[in-house]
């Protein structure tokens, strides 16, 4: 198996190396890079069975520096941080391993790994595809707190987010708010896009709380939703032919 590390700092690439060459002895670590500019030369020309992939590495994160890369091979991704996981799972990823991994991490790592090759070669399959390995998951709940009580909320509850005075609500079909602690760009990534849409700066909703279009001015519209706003919510010329869509109008 040849294996490419991509890891800025010192002590985390020996860290890896050693985990990797405890759980597969036989592994050939082809090159250990701090970049996404020579991990992407060494990708472009070299064969890699397995990346092991630092979210931040030296010249930025790993998303900005080989989004214009295809990755064929699976990877792993290792980071100091839990909030890209999501955005990890777009790419060929089969695991998200945060620091300090321990070699019991590494160790299911590749039984997950191992699995999906077994998977494919008794399926008669030698391509692993970006759908098998990378179905994204999407938030499906939410802990509000009320008071010193903490409530789980799902989102199939949930009639949109509106972000007010510096700060983002949920607020469900019964009318209900809930302040929480995520930005409205964040939740547009994180909602199943089937199920929510940014309507504009201010709203993300679920496609059951819209109850009509109104035109306005220069083909936009203006929505309601339900529970109603008493303000207009107007949605850009851009926007609306992609909310229509969406719609399935």
């Amino acid at each position: 198996m040849r294996i490419l590390i991509c890891e800025d700092e010192a002590p985390a690439r020996k860290r890896i190396e050693k985990l990797v060459l405890n759980s597969k002895p036989n592994a050939n670590i082809i090159n250990i890079v701090d970049t996404g500019k020579k991990a992407k030369e060494i990708l472009d020309k070299e064969d890699v069975d397995l990346v092991f992939l630092d979210i931040e590495l030296a010249d930025g994160p790993c998303f900005e520096t080989l989004h214009d890369t295809e990755i064929k091979a699976p990877i792993i991704f290792t980071t100091a941080y839990d909030e890209y996981a999501l955005k990890a799972f777009e790419m060929n990823s089969i695991d998200y391993l945060v620091k300090p991994i321990s070699q019991k991490k590494m160790d299911n790592a590749f039984q997950k790994m191992d699995m999906l090759t077994e998977s494919l070669i008794e399926n008669n399959s030698v391509v692993i595809s970006r759908e098998m390995l990378s179905e994204k998951k999407y938030k499906d709940r939410f802990l509000v707190k009320l008071g010193r009580r903490l409530i789980p909320v799902n989102s199939s509850e949930i009639a949109y987010f509106q972000a007010e005075e510096k700060m983002v609500f949920l607020v469900l079909k019964t009318g209900k708010r809930y302040i929480i602690n995520f930005a409205l760009s964040e939740l547009e990534h994180l909602m199943n896009p089937k199920e929510f849409f940014r309507l504009n700066r201010q709203f993300v909703t679920n496609h059951s709380s819209i109850t009509e279009l109104e035109p306005y001015f220069k083909g936009q519209v203006v929505v309601k939703l339900d529970p109603p706003i008493s303000s207009d919510i107007v949605i850009s010329r851009g926007q609306t032919p992609l909310l229509k869509e969406w719609l399935g109008v």
